[in-house]
């Protein structure tokens, strides 16, 4: 259940429900409303009747050709990386390859914000590549006393299928669905699968260069999707639940298809999400997709790959393929063309510890020209302990105790100031 990136195009109606709950708008000023794409997922669904061996559940059924465009890539562009490089994107992975034909995606829309014990999944959505398709099954709660039937035609779908595939489902979706399985006394699908939460993956991979790694970013950044007015903010939706139980249920009533509209869009998100990150490590188009795929690789242990894209990236700099090196920013929230300083940072001390000291030096000498302190001290020790130039070493180090605030680290340059002074007394003696 991922926020959009912002509130486009909502109604009055929809802004006074919005107050009634509690919610506020961003402080920053909204852009204004984009054109909905036209590849996005049908806002009509049709609830058919699924009978269980615990009653009669509901469920939506869509399907969209593989060449389907969601954003700005087809939903098979996945589908043409290797299983093996698929694994690689996992967090924490357990598996070394993975067959997205046998995988299940999971999106859920619930009464509630939290998964506790008193929130219920009132929409399960479910996605699952299907011959030359994709398919999307939403099974609907058009009453909570249908849960446990509902449970159990989710739990015939998903039983063998893996791995699961979610956005932020470690924290809450598998979690929730799981406890309801219990309460209802039935074995949970989702037991002891593997789980591939393509948010921590997106964190992984572009926290230093997006400000944010939700979904919604994700998709005005990145995927190229735009839902437009049709689609409905995920915080309202436990209320607009709450109002269609009031109304008295039966079939999903206009805000219910919108939900619906909201979770589709959700899943197909999902599927090419995992293209963009493949393409991102391995086809990186910029400076920043080379460090953003080095601080991946680096991340999951795999070193060799990410000494190869970190050297790929500084190889970049140097043929001044990134120009303005006074763009350095002191946060990662700005811009997602420039890597910022915490990225360059890591890169230089991955590339010293790993034995590369003149690609290192290469970045901690653009960081100081932007007056980074870390740079400055790392640019004295070259000049001091492999160039034996004493003077260089001093004028850096008293630029570091310059541009410094921190009172501690103050006071070890101030120390090594007086050191290299002393050493370059001796030296002249």
């Amino acid at each position: 259940m991922a926020l959009p990136v912002q509130w486009v195009g909502m109604d009055l109606d929809l802004r006074e429900r919005l107050r009634r709950l509690g919610v506020r708008k961003h402080a920053a000023p909204l852009k204004p409303a984009l054109q909905s794409n036209r590849d996005v997922a049908p806002l009509r669904a049709q609830l058919e009747l699924m009978s269980t061996p615990c009653g009669p559940a509901y469920v939506s059924r869509s399907a969209y050709p593989l060449a389907h465009r969601h954003g700005d890539r087809a939903l098979d562009a996945v589908l043409r990386h290797s299983p093996e490089l698929l694994a690689r994107l996992i967090v924490g992975r357990t598996i070394t390859e993975i067959d997205l034909r046998r995988a299940i995606f999971l999106d859920t829309e619930t009464t509630g914000l939290n998964s506790g014990v008193g929130t219920l999944a009132f929409l399960v959505g479910l996605g699952y590549f299907e011959g030359e398709r994709f398919v999307i099954e939403q099974f609907f709660l058009r009453d909570p006393i249908e849960e446990i039937a509902m449970l159990s035609a989710v739990s015939r779908r998903a039983h063998d299928r893996q791995p699961i595939i979610t956005f932020n489902g470690r924290a809450f979706d598998v979690p929730l669905l799981e406890s309801r399985f219990v309460l209802s006394r039935m074995a949970s699908p989702f037991a002891d699968k593997h789980h591939f939460d393509l948010l921590l993956s997106a964190r992984r991979a572009w926290r230093g260069s997006l400000g944010s790694c939700g979904l919604g970013s994700l998709e005005f950044h990145l995927l190229g999707v735009r839902r437009g007015q049709r689609d409905i903010p995920g915080a309202v939706i436990p209320l607009l639940y709450r109002e269609y139980l009031a109304a008295g249920g039966g079939e999903p009533n206009e805000d219910m298809q919108r939900v619906m509209y909201h979770n589709a869009n959700d899943i197909l998100s999902m599927v090419t999400l995992i293209a963009c990150l493949a393409d991102a490590l391995t086809q990186p188009q910029d400076v920043a997709e080379h460090f953003n795929a080095a601080r991946f690789y680096e991340c999951a242990g795999d070193y060799d790959a990410a000494e190869r894209s970190y050297l790929a990236a500084v190889g970049a700099l140097q043929a001044g393929r990134w120009r303005d090196l006074r763009a350095l920013i002191p946060s990662a929230q700005s811009s997602n063309s420039a890597p910022p300083r915490q990225s360059l940072r890591r890169a230089a001390r991955f590339l010293k510890r790993r034995g590369h000291p003149e690609e290192a030096l290469a970045l901690w000498q653009r960081l100081a020209e932007a007056g980074d302190v870390e740079a400055l001290i790392e640019v004295a020790k070259h000049y001091e302990w492999r160039m034996g130039d004493l003077d260089r070493a001093l004028t850096y180090a008293r630029r570091a105790l310059g541009a410094n605030s921190q009172p501690a680290l103050h006071r070890a340059i101030a120390r090594r100031i007086a050191r290299l002074e002393r050493k370059a007394l001796q030296s002249k003696a």
